[in-house]
């Protein structure tokens, strides 16, 4: 009888310690488990500014242009001031505003750059942007000097001296735009890698070769390949002067009519869009001539010509056009190897319209990213990128409208910068792999 009251008393003990244990897990579980479970399971999302991304669409960027007159005294300031408003009220209306659309501000060009990124598939770039570099923060420009035969032709030209005596210092003035790290570098055996059409004609030596407009991009392809400009982390643009020896020489560009391209000129030259420029340097003819058979023969290029070409071309890719001719208007010469003022303007006005429709598609476009897929984390840093950036944008769109041109240029590129930083940051899509596959996984267990 004693056993089995102490057996009825084990149990009861027993029973009362499940109890209790199940009661202790269960607090255990629902005071600690659920919430570290929540806390290490949640996908940490900072707040982003959505409805001000989305009113980007709504954005209108206006552009104001203040013209300033420049003088030593206060009463030459309002002589001057008083000749150029008698000066444009007696000038065709229609003139003027020609003037303004097509050499100064370019508005249809810039028109077209902003629907062009906004909406590729309806609108196709012009010569101006096609041949035009994108924008980019730092641009290297390679100078290159091909001599294809050098056993047979010596060149002497100081290439180093040539590019920091002319080019540097134009690249100099360019500098409120963008960084230009120039070099320059010679390579040797390197023939031209299509066949030159031979034309018989009058000259002394009875023919001259041929190269056909359409051929053209084919030169570049060989170049390409040995320039090594591919390695390069930031946009190459490539200069290339092409010596042609006295087999090939003299070698012309004949255009889609039928014409050669240059008359009367012992050079020839063309442009690949945002490739770089090609300069073809053929020897001079009484050089060539006087020559013996397997003797070698020294050229010495000229130096004004050649430099002057690359800098027209130079001044093309980064997106100076050329001056449309119009009747009863004249352009001042350039004076040096700066680049006029207004053009420059029109430059930063083209940068400036390219950096701020760039960041608001890149905003926008992650905006709707963030939307679709909820199980990507924002953190604390790219929610910081996204808001400056967008503010940037706000801010620079205001200046440009009140025409503070370079303060504008200076902030669209800020809010360029750190849009596409916010969007590629490394940790973001590290974060984002990383959810995508334990979604994934979540997903089969269950």
């Amino acid at each position: 009888m004693i056993q089995d009251k102490s057996i009825n008393y084990d149990l009861n003990m027993d029973e009362k310690y499940r109890v209790y244990a199940s009661m202790s897990f269960a607090i255990l579980l629902l005071g600690v488990g659920m919430p570290l479970w929540w806390h290490t399971t949640t996908v940490p999302r900072v707040m982003l500014p959505y409805t001000g991304i989305d009113e980007l669409s709504q954005l209108d960027i206006r552009i104001t242009t203040k013209i300033t007159v420049a003088a030593l005294s206060v009463n030459r300031a309002e002589l001057l001031a008083r000749e150029i408003k008698q000066t444009f009220a007696n000038a065709d209306i229609a003139k003027l505003m020609q003037v303004l659309s097509e050499w100064i501000l370019h508005d249809k060009s810039l028109a077209l750059t902003k629907n062009t990124l906004a909406e590729p598939t309806l609108y196709n770039l012009d010569e101006e942007n096609r041949r035009r570099f994108p924008a980019s923060l730092t641009y290297d420009v390679l100078i290159t000097l091909v001599n294809p035969d050098p056993e047979k032709q010596k060149v002497i030209w100081d290439l180093k001296t040539v590019t920091k005596e002319y080019m540097q210092p134009f690249l100099d003035e360019l500098s409120v735009l963008s960084n230009f790290s120039i070099k320059s570098q010679w390579l040797y055996l390197l023939p031209l890698d299509v066949n030159p059409r031979r034309i018989p004609d009058s000259s002394p030596s009875r023919r001259h070769f041929a190269l056909r407009e359409s051929i053209l991009p084919q030169l570049v392809t060989p170049l390409e390949k040995k320039l090594a400009s591919q390695v390069s982390l930031h946009p190459c643009i490539n200069l290339v002067v092409y010596m042609v020896p006295c087999d090939n020489a003299p070698l012309h560009i004949y255009t889609h009519s039928g014409h050669r391209s240059r008359v009367d000129s012992n050079m020839e030259a063309f442009l690949s869009p945002r490739w770089g420029g090609v300069v073809l340097i053929n020897p001079p003819l009484e050089v060539c001539e006087n020559a013996r058979e397997d003797e070698m023969v020294t050229i010495i290029p000229e130096e004004t010509a050649i430099v002057g070409t690359l800098l027209a071309q130079l001044r093309l890719l980064l997106g100076i056009p050329e001056t449309k001719s119009i009747n009863g208007v004249t352009v001042v010469p350039l004076v040096g190897l700066k680049s006029r003022d207004w053009e420059i303007d029109s430059l930063l006005r083209y940068r400036t319209v390219e950096q701020l429709t760039s960041a608001k598609l890149t905003l926008q476009s992650l905006a709707r990213l963030l939307k679709e897929i909820s199980n990507i984390v924002i953190t604390d840093v790219v929610g910081t990128r996204i808001k400056t950036a967008l503010e940037l944008v706000y801010e620079s769109a205001e200046h440009l409208r009140r025409g503070n041109l370079e303060y504008s240029f200076v902030l669209s590129k800020e809010a360029f910068i750190i849009s596409e930083a916010a969007f590629l940051i490394q940790h973001f899509w590290h974060f984002f792999t990383f959810q995508k596959i334990k979604s994934e996984y979540n997903f089969k267990l269950i």
